[in-house]
């Protein structure tokens, strides 16, 4: 009986599951979802590194392949302790040879209707709501230190693929890095604070 079968039944007839099935029960309940969970299969992430290399912003790939924006950082910054083999498979066949593996016809359209529906939500984020908008500090849901952050309206350049409201976290690993949690943080400077005390965490090498 797998943790999804599990759930669905209900408490007055958890007396009659085994010790091991009650134990599955009490962990799927209590138990939250990991946002930073593996996901992406090796030629996933290959795929993520190749899209970033012609241009693509990390917001967009990670809301290409559902994820969270921070798996990209870490997918495509040559100093990142984590998926080191993605970069060596591209080091290893070279430039080219890797963006023709990986670049194929599937994901290209992807990324093409992305834009497309990414051009359609623009409208909808509001430069002039900005009751948010400036330096914060703040202790995040996941934090034990305090955080200064800025939340600012930023308008479409090399590095933000659709305008909208971003924050930027000075005291996290990436503190140059304009962050986004998803099309309905970008809507406002309120709504931007708010998924942003959700998504920043303290730096993972604190030195």
């Amino acid at each position: 009986m797998t943790n999804t079968e599990l759930v669905r039944i209900s408490m007055d007839d958890n007396a009659s599951l085994s010790r091991e099935e009650r134990i599955a029960l009490l962990s799927s309940l209590y138990s939250q979802k990991n946002k930073f969970a593996a996901k992406l299969t090796f030629e996933q992430r290959c795929e993520i590194l190749a899209l970033h290399r012609i241009g693509i912003t990390r917001e967009a790939v990670a809301s290409m392949y559902n994820i969270d924006r921070r798996t990209v950082t870490h997918i495509c910054n040559p100093l990142s302790k984590h998926y080191k083999k993605v970069r060596e498979m591209e080091t290893g066949l070279g430039t080219d040879r890797f963006r023709e593996t990986y670049l194929n016809d599937e994901t290209i359209n992807k990324a093409l209707a992305f834009r497309q529906e990414a051009e359609k939500s623009v409208e909808v984020n509001n430069k002039f709501a900005k009751t948010k908008a400036g330096v914060h500090v703040v202790k995040g849901k996941n934090c034990q230190l305090e955080h200064r952050v800025i939340v600012a309206w930023k308008d479409k350049d090399d590095d933000i693929e659709v305008p909208g409201w971003y924050y930027k976290d000075l005291d996290s690993d990436f503190p140059d890095n304009w962050f986004c949690t998803g099309d309905d943080s970008l809507k406002t400077s309120h709504a931007c604070y708010v998924a942003m005390l959700s998504d920043i965490t303290d730096k993972v090498n604190d030195t």
